[in-house]
Parts: C-alpha cells; sequence; structure tokens
C-alpha cells in the first residue's frame, strides 16, 4: 500500500469534498495521480468511521485512514440530498451556482408533459421515467432515461391558445447552471464514467450547450450506468438483470428468507439484501471499468481519468425499523453494521482492482458521504405532516414544498405581500411546524433562472427520505 495516494473524506462531506478533489495540494503537486475513484457512501457519518475502525469491522477504510487524509468536520450542503450533494462535489458550487436546491423541485418556467406545457412540477424518480408508466418501473436496469418536463421557447398562453411558443424537452442536464468536471475533462478527450441510482443522474453531465445534445442524454460521461433503485425487488426483475449480462457483487436476494416475503413490500431498498444486490451491481460495474471495460465489462474503453458510484446500502440500513443504531453513541443495529461491512468489502475490491491492474499509485481515492438525514437517536426525532403543517396554513396560494432536513416552500404568488402572508400564517398556526428560522424576502436572493422561494430550516424534525 506504500506509495498508494488517496484522501478519505468522512461524514457529509459534498461542499469541503469538491474543494478537495478540484484543489488538493498533494493531488495537484503529485504528477503521479493519472485517475480519480470518487465514491459515496450515502448517511456515512464520521462517527461510523470512527466506531467501525476501533471495532475492527472495516479492515479496507481503516487502511486508507492510515494513509490518506480525513475530514471529520467535512459538512454536507444546505439544503442537502443527492442532487445538490454530489454536484457539489462535481462542481465545487453550491445550490446557488449551480441552481440546483433538491432533488425534487418546482420551477414555474417549467411545464409538465402531456399537459399542453402547463405548469408542473419533476422530481428524480419521475424525471427519469418519462417514456411510459408502470412497465418502465419493472425494467430494472433498463429504466426509462427521458425528459419529465418541457420548457417553452416563448411566454405561456392561455389554455387553447393558438400560436405562441414552442414546447421544448427538458433533459436533466438542461437543468443545471454550470458544467462539472465530467465536461471539463471529456473536453480534453479524457474517459469518464459514472454509476448512480436513476437515471435522472443525467444532470451530472453538466449544462454546455455548444456540446451536449438538446434534446437527448448528455455525452461528457462516456460509460454511464443508472439502474433505477425503486425499481421492483422481485424474481422476475433479478432474473431481467441476469439476462441483460449484468452481476452483482452481492447474493441474489430470493437467498433472503425475507424476500419474497412480508417485508419484500416495494423495491430495492426495502431489505438489507435487496439493496446491498442493488449496490452491487454498480460495484461490479466500477470493477469493470477499472479493468479497462465498460460497465458490462463486454467493451474495451480503456480506464476511465474519474470513475466512481454511490451506495445506498448504509442509508437503507439507517433508515429501515430493523436497522438504525442501538444507542445515541452510534453504535450500529447488526443489519446496519452488516451494510456497513458490505461498502467496507466493496472498496476493498475496487482498491484490489486497482493494485491488479498496476493503477495503485496513480489513483487518488475520495471516499465520501454527499448527504445523510438519518436520526442517529430515533428518540429524538419527530415527523410532522408537511400537508397539516405547512400547505394548510399558506391556504390556496401555497404551491409546493420539500420537506426533509430542510424544507423549501414554493408559493404560487409570491409578489406584494404574500410572502410575507405567508411566513405569518406559519408563525401563527397552532401547532407545531417544526420550523424555528426563516429566510424569504431580501434575506433570499434568487439565483439566475431559479423561482422565488420560502426557504424554512427545519431543525427538530425530519421525513423520511426516499432513495
Amino acid at each position: 500500500m506504500k506509495g498508494f495516494i488517496r484522501s478519505l473524506m468522512t461524514t457529509t462531506a459534498a461542499a469541503a469534498l469538491g474543494a478537495s478533489f478540484l484543489m488538493s495540494p498533494s493531488a495537484h503537486a503529485d504528477s503521479r495521480i493519472k485517475h480519480v475513484l470518487l465514491v459515496s457512501i450515502d448517511g456515512f457519518h464520521a462517527v461510523d468511521l470512527e466506531n467501525c475502525v476501533a471495532g475492527g469491522t472495516c479492515p479496507h477504510l481503516a487502511e486508507l485512514t492510515k494513509h490518506g487524509t480525513t475530514f471529520p468536520n467535512a459538512s454536507t450542503t444546505k439544503p442537502s440530498d443527492s442532487f445538490p450533494g454530489l454536484l457539489a462535489q462535481i462542481t465545487g458550487g453550491t445550490s446557488k451556482s449551480t441552481g440546483i436546491f433538491y432533488d425534487d423541485s418546482y420551477d414555474r418556467t417549467l411545464f409538465a408533459s402531456g399537459t399542453n406545457c402547463t405548469v408542473g412540477h419533476g422530481d428524480e424518480h419521475r424525471r427519469a421515467r418519462r417514456h411510459g408508466p408502470a412497465r418502465d418501473r419493472r425494467r430494472g436496469a433498463r429504466g426509462a432515461h427521458g425528459p419529465q418536463q418541457w420548457r417553452r421557447d416563448q411566454p405561456q398562453q392561455p389554455a387553447g391558445a393558438t400560436g405562441g411558443g414552442h414546447c421544448h424537452p427538458v433533459w436533466p442536464h438542461n437543468l443545471i447552471h454550470t458544467n462539472t468536471i465530467f465536461g471539463v475533462l471529456h473536453a480534453h478527450q479524457l474517459q469518464t464514467a459514472w454509476s448512480d441510482k436513476h437515471a435522472a443522474y443525467d444532470i451530472i453531465n453538466g449544462n454546455a450547450p455548444s456540446t451536449q445534445p438538446a434534446n437527448g442524454p448528455g455525452t461528457n460521461v462516456d460509460d454511464f450506468f443508472a439502474p433505477e433503485i425503486n425499481s421492483d425487488l422481485s424474481a422476475a426483475n433479478v432474473q431481467l438483470i441476469a439476462n441483460l449480462g449484468l452481476h452483482s457483487t452481492a447474493p441474489n436476494p430470493a437467498t433472503d428468507p425475507n424476500c419474497p416475503g412480508p417485508l419484500c413490500k416495494s423495491d430495492f431498498t426495502s431489505t438489507i439484501a435487496g439493496v446491498e444486490y442493488y449496490d452491487g451491481i454498480k460495484v461490479q460495474a466500477v470493477l469493470n471499468e477499472i479493468n479497462g471495460f465498460d460497465h458490462t465489462g463486454k467493451h474495451h474503453l480503456g480506464v476511465p481519468t474519474i470513475l466512481g458510484m454511490n451506495f445506498q446500502s448504509v442509508s437503507v440500513g439507517q433508515k429501515l425499523a430493523i436497522g438504525g443504531y442501538t444507542d445515541p453513541v452510534a453504535t450500529p443495529s447488526a443489519n446496519l453494521a452488516n451494510s456497513i461491512a458490505f461498502v467496507d468489502q466493496s472498496i476493498g475490491q475496487m482498491v484490489g482492482a486497482l493494485h491488479g491492474q498496476g493503477l495503485a499509485e496513480s489513483t487518488l481515492v475520495i471516499v465520501s458521504a454527499k448527504h445523510g438525514q438519518s436520526a442517529i437517536d430515533r428518540t429524538k426525532r419527530t415527523a410532522l405532516d408537511d400537508g397539516a403543517v405547512i400547505a394548510t396554513p399558506i391556504g390556496a396560494n401555497f404551491a409546493f414544498d420539500i420537506g426533509d432536513d430542510g424544507v423549501l416552500i414554493w408559493l404560487k404568488d409570491n409578489t406584494g405581500n404574500k410572502t410575507a402572508t405567508a411566513v405569518h400564517a406559519l408563525d401563527t398556526f397552532v401547532g407545531d411546524n417544526g420550523i424555528v428560522e426563516w429566510l424569504s424576502g431580501p434575506l433570499l436572493e434568487p439565483p439566475t433562472r431559479t423561482p422565488r422561494m420560502t426557504r424554512a430550516r427545519r431543525i427538530s424534525s425530519a421525513s423520511p427520505a426516499s432513495a
């Protein structure tokens, strides 16, 4: 392991990781660095690393800590979630510069498909499944990859009106305001690859109108692999994945006594075995890429300059009722410990593959957690119904909200004193809405092309985040 360049990032390290990855002195000065392996263990805390290293349950992460740099005080983006967290890492920017505040967003300038360009909202799941309803949700690794929202090139006209502007499809990479490291490297004819959980991660290609398709998936990520994590966890889907020639480094979830069974309720995030099998597909994709092939292992493309993936196993292991922590000092339950051990083993496989290909001396490994919303001490968590404590007080002018570790609230009309009226309605609400601080009006300057919003920071509660 001597001489192997590593930078180990812990806790929710989105913003700090973006700076470290782009401007790390050791990485910048060391001419040996030819490749970057970027890994996000979603939900992983600094204390999780400390505990598993002390307990000897994550030997591969422990080995990295011996030779790398650990940033235990790094913080995630605000608001934090997958889109803003990952974009911070690959752009070095915040939501104000990227224009992406959350995975689920509302934008008055966009119009839902199939409704003559009338107003709508989209999120990372729905946008990834534009072409076709239920059947796409059962397609596993072949989930559809198309636009959910549409943009007019002229202002919207009343329904039924003739003439006016045309509707243009909006792909995820059209939404971001900036470029990404994938675009920078691709422009220099360097190979890029990434694996993630939804097709909407097309967003990481970045907004580059001069090079990226106006109506199609982005091309800055040469080998993009995004099996839909919310596909049905079923024997048929597992068989479909096998028929596609995709392999997982984890056991078939059908061997789990709880699947099929009462815990196998919906998708790959419904059981520990299911999510580890899902993550294992992406692990195998990364191993194939380290070995110089595409994610399928069938086509030789060469080793990417940047490659990587996100893990969902720890995040799901924290959220499931059978997982989480056993005490306030973050002792993991047996199922969460299993998830952490699986991720550690997977990272060990990646490092082993780098050694096998003679790439250990020339690869910078970055391990991060781009976000995490699960409480360590579940007794401190209070869940609130956003419809009751946000939408109801605001009334008819309420448009849309995101309730997680931070709250974003959009109003249908924010002219005049309507924002102040909404804030007053929430402040005088009879009951707990979990909000203690407001950013609105002049305190919240909207970025270019993003609609004005009221943002509230909720610190006493958090809604469960979907994968």
